[in-house]
């Protein structure tokens, strides 16, 4: 695990710290062919090398535990360079950089899959995969399920505001996440933390509503955050008597 940590401790300081936006564009405008990637590389080369030779000694599998990881984030970064810098992308580019660090940090380690599965088993318990459970279920089926309890008087609101609408599925990710910390605030026994996250967002709504002068359009946005909170609220507490 130290080797793990340390190797992503040279990763992310020489992928974020130690590379200036000057050699990202040169990346974005050149690819492949980019000075900017090339100076890129052998920082991680410097970094990626004293963090091995620290736990490693010199050797054969140092030398291939090097080469791997700097090719495979060459690769990864000419891939997404052609790809674009999106969020989507960002995200599978940094996955697939720790991916090759961890395979590579257990194979150092000794540790084969035989023993991973065994130490998954044996650390891995109900109350877990309940909690994981719950922030999926926070995540998808409730929002689908306020939606469709919403939607008789959603329909009252798409052709009268159709130009006031907000940002597209940001209610849904704002409700998701507020569902995420209630459901967090109960399992560490924050109930404060709910009740300041409610009277935030209050504040934030009480703009909308005061400007809009709509008392349909106040009712409905309450009675989705009362909904959201609650289902929220419900399932934590589920979990948490259940643990």
């Amino acid at each position: 695990m130290t080797l793990f940590i340390s190797l992503l401790l040279a990763h992310f300081i020489a992928d974020f710290y130690l590379q200036p936006h000057s050699w990202i564009m040169d990346k974005v405008k050149y690819k492949q062919k980019s000075f900017g990637l090339f100076k890129h590389i052998c920082v991680h080369v410097v970094l990626t090398a004293a963090m091995l030779s620290i736990f490693i000694p010199l050797s054969t599998n140092l030398g291939i535990a090097l080469a791997v990881i700097i090719i495979s984030h060459y690769l990864i970064d000419i891939w997404k360079t052609h790809m674009g810098f999106t969020f989507k992308f960002f995200i599978m580019d940094q996955l697939g950089h720790v991916l090759v660090i961890a395979l590579i940090s257990l194979w150092l380690s000794g540790i084969n899959l035989s023993l991973t599965l065994n130490w998954i088993t044996e650390n891995l318990d109900y109350s877990h995969l309940l909690i994981i459970l719950a922030y999926l279920i926070a995540f998808k089926p409730i929002s689908l399920i306020i939606q469709l309890l919403l939607r008789p008087y959603t329909e009252q609101f798409e052709s009268a505001h159709q130009d006031e609408q907000g940002l597209k599925t940001a209610g849904e990710y704002i409700g998701a996440l507020e569902r995420t910390l209630v459901i967090t605030f109960v399992l560490i026994d924050q109930f404060a933390g709910i009740g300041f996250l409610l009277a935030a967002k209050s504040v934030f709504r009480f703009g909308d509503m005061r400007r809009q002068q709509d008392r349909k359009l106040t009712e409905y946005i309450m009675l989705g955050t009362l909904l959201s909170f609650s289902c929220a609220l419900l399932l934590g507490l589920l979990v948490k008597q259940t643990l």
